[in-house]
């Protein structure tokens, strides 16, 4: 049965309020130029622009002024939600509005304008509550609002009214959408995710307009595409074989290349399952933003066994390496190693270790990127150390969960990359797969491709990446060693904000991180934040709520899981 979208305006009821006022501000139309250029005072993509920098070129609060930052107001939201209330929604700004989508997965427009209150305009409920899970935000366009739901529904929303334009579903059983939609001229972006649950990944291209599906591009390549040879041509298990996109897009308008990391393949743990390097899973793909054509690739560990998502974002920028001058793109890869790479041609151009203890190989190669023991002729590769079809743990620090879906932030004036992450992490793995299960049984009563022992993180810390070399610049110890997985804001004021998972939001001196400022404000923060202007006068916000790791990795503390949007000023 048609799930049927509930809309509740505030003040559309007499008994709760007899008149509203109307908006004081006037929002323009998000235009592809305005996506392309987007206006310091406003925040109009889940990473701030295209390019993935989360960065602000307000620059009102800064390393002089940071210590008089308040609170202005807080928005209270809703606090149920399933996969363990993971809220990771990346609100967006425009013209004083914010957009984002709550523990429910509805979409809220709240109108900030005032800078001392926020009122919550309409909010559209998209999801049942079986259907509830983690999201990471809407995406504008035109004058609307579109969200996706956690089982493949996108909505198009128009963003005055809160009136649900249309609505579509592109998924197979088993397939969900989880990261936030990417706004393009005339298309919207989205990846398919759950690749660990037996599915392939893929990437669609969506009409905004309508809904039409423009063109769909596999992670998994089948018979016939290229690639697909890198799978067993005896069995089907390229059919099952993962590459999920978890996390949003990055694009070069300039060059119309889009910028996707795919997951691992699967079963995660079992290379003995699925002979071959495994195209295109844990790898960069790019793609032509008019065709959805692979325009280029690295996959980071073929044959993988060691669960490494290639999920965090995406860097684009233009600095020198080599002392040369590269269109280039950073990337932190769950290897353990920070990736520089020639973002038109996919030149490999240099790998850094951004972890201690890296074990599970002897290294990279500095000529092809690849693990030094990865051999191209081999059907099953033998990394340092490899889960194996047995009985016997397996422990391997540098890879797994290192680095995720929380987005690293780019500074353009200082050319530093800046990211939160444990030190090391450690996972102990054991592989005992039986050939003649079904595909229900693999994955359904073994769990997301093989079972996960234990896990042990080091010391989380604040890194700051040398854009130019790959180098660890500077890095701080973040207080009690406290898990901080909401990704990181760098501002024009020489700041870098970020928020832990006992309610700390923070601001580090992007030269020194050195700490600066810190307020407790009691919800836990998997959101990223962000920062905006109404009139003149700059803001920081952050979503709270949700559990700090639902998968229950590293043992972090777990505070409480209040839900809202939280807004600070001088």
């Amino acid at each position: 049965m048609k799930h049927k979208h509930k809309l509740w305006k505030y003040g559309a009821v007499a008994l709760l309020l007899s008149s509203v006022a109307q908006p004081a501000l006037a929002e323009d139309t998000v235009t592809f130029d305005r996506l392309a250029n987007p206006e310091a005072e406003n925040w109009l993509h889940v990473f701030g622009n295209y390019e993935g920098w989360r960065y602000s070129a307000l620059d009102e609060i800064n390393r002089d002024t940071v210590a008089g930052l308040r609170f202005a107001f807080a928005v209270p939201l809703s606090m149920q939600g399933g996969l363990g209330g993971n809220l990771q929604s990346a609100p967006l700004a425009d013209d004083g509005f914010i957009y984002t989508v709550d523990m429910t997965n509805a979409v809220v427009k709240i109108d900030a304008g005032s800078g001392t209150s926020g009122t919550q305009l309409w909010r559209v409920e998209t999801t049942p509550p079986e259907q509830q899970g983690r999201l990471q935000g809407p995406a504008l366009w035109g004058d609307n609002v579109y969200s996706v739901t956690r089982f493949g529904t996108v909505l198009g929303i128009a963003r005055d009214s809160g009136e649900v334009l249309w609505e579509q579903s592109y998924v197979e059983p088993g397939e969900f959408f989880d990261a936030s939609p990417v706004a393009l001229d005339d298309s919207l972006i989205i990846g398919q995710a759950i690749g660990d649950a037996g599915t392939r990944g893929y990437v669609i291209a969506v009409d905004p307009v309508e809904g039409a599906e423009q063109w769909r591009t596999y992670m998994v390549p089948g018979p016939g595409e290229p690639g697909h040879e890198t799978w067993p041509q005896d069995n089907d298990s390229w059919m099952t074989g993962g590459g999920g996109v978890w996390i949003s897009p990055t694009y070069d308008p300039d060059t119309n290349l889009i910028f996707v990391g795919t997951g691992n393949p699967s079963p995660a743990w079992d290379a003995e399952f699925r002979p071959g390097d495994n195209l295109y899973t844990a790898s960069t793909v790019v793609l032509n933003g008019d065709t959805g054509e692979i325009v280029w690739y690295f996959q980071y560990t073929p044959n993988d066994a060691h669960e490494h998502d290639e999920v965090s974002p995406h860097l684009l920028f233009d600095v020198p390496v080599n002392g040369e001058m590269r269109s280039a793109l950073g990337h932190l890869s769950r290897t353990g190693y920070y990736y520089t790479f020639d973002r038109n041609t996919g030149e490999f151009l240099g790998a850094v270790p951004h972890q201690t203890n890296i074990d599970w190989t002897a290294g990279i190669d500095p000529k092809t990127g690849k693990p030094v023991e990865y051999d191209p002729d081999a059907p099953l590769q033998r990394y340092a150390l490899n889960p194996e079809r047995s009985e016997t743990p397996v422990s391997m620090c540098g890879g797994g969960f290192i680095t995720g879906t929380w987005p690293p932030a780019y500074d353009p004036e200082r050319q530093r990359v800046f990211n939160t992450s444990p030190d090391t992490s450690c996972l102990t793995t054991l592989v005992d797969w039986d050939f003649n299960q079904s595909v229900e049984q693999r994955f359904g009563a073994q769990g997301l491709g093989g079972p996960i022992l234990g896990a042990e993180a080091g010391g989380w810390r604040l890194a700051a990446i040398d854009a130019t070399t790959g180098e660890i610049a500077a890095s701080a110890d973040l207080p009690d060693d406290i898990e901080s997985r909401s990704g990181t804001l760098t501002t024009a004021g020489g700041l870098v904000f970020l928020g832990n998972s006992v309610g700390a939001l923070m601001a580090y001196d992007a030269d020194t991180l050195d700490l600066l400022w810190s307020t407790n404000v009691g919800a836990q923060m998997l959101s990223p934040p962000f920062s905006y202007a109404v009139n003149g006068k700059q803001y920081i916000a952050i979503q709270t709520g949700g559990a700090p790791n639902p998968f229950g990795f590293f043992g972090a503390p777990v505070g409480p899981n209040s839900s809202g949007l939280i807004v600070f000023t001088l």
